[in-house]
């Protein structure tokens, strides 16, 4: 009687302990799988991140800038005068004249430079911002469209309305 006390012993301990490995691995496999899927949104939600931050930039800094006659889209040392880096110019009028902040591609890069308007500097002046492939710009009227492609190709494309009616300096 002893004896098959014991063995009845034995065997729940065995069943025990096979449903406490039975659950053990369900865990790590449900880990396993949720880290996983973590990583994945995690590089979803970094290459979105990537593709809109510099639009997102360039347009929060034209809209804190839509003044009649404070932007400009053409060539990097007068935006009148075309030139081999299209550059977006938002004027702003300061203590000594009227500030330019030169924003364009260059050298794999997107730049902001801010001098004096009309002052003639080298395309490496400026601070680069952020890591690219291209950067475009087109101005119509009131609007201006923005074209980037970042470093991996993922393109985005913004359009501005303006809605400016003051001048710079006025």
């Amino acid at each position: 009687m002893i004896q098959k006390k014991r063995e009845k012993h034995n065997i729940e301990s065995i069943f025990v302990l096979l449903l406490f490995l039975i659950f053990a691995i369900a865990v790590v496999t449900v880990l396993a799988l949720g880290a996983n899927n973590y990583q994945s949104l995690i590089e979803r939600d970094d290459a979105t991140y990537n593709r809109q931050i510099l639009t997102a930039y360039l347009s929060a800094r034209i809209r804190n800038n839509d003044q009649a006659g404070s932007l400009a889209v053409g060539g990097f040392q007068k935006a009148e005068v075309a030139d081999d880096i299209e550059t977006l110019h938002l004027y702003e009028e300061g203590e000594n004249g009227i500030y330019d902040t030169r924003i364009y591609f260059y050298n794999g890069n997107i730049c902001e430079l801010t001098t004096l308007k009309d002052l003639e500097l080298e395309y490496n002046a400026g601070t680069p911002i952020m890591e690219a492939s291209s950067l475009g710009f087109e101005m119509e009227e009131d609007l201006i469209r923005i074209q980037a492609c970042d470093l991996e190709g993922n393109a985005s494309e913004v359009a501005i309305a303006l809605r400016s009616e003051s001048e710079v300096g006025a």
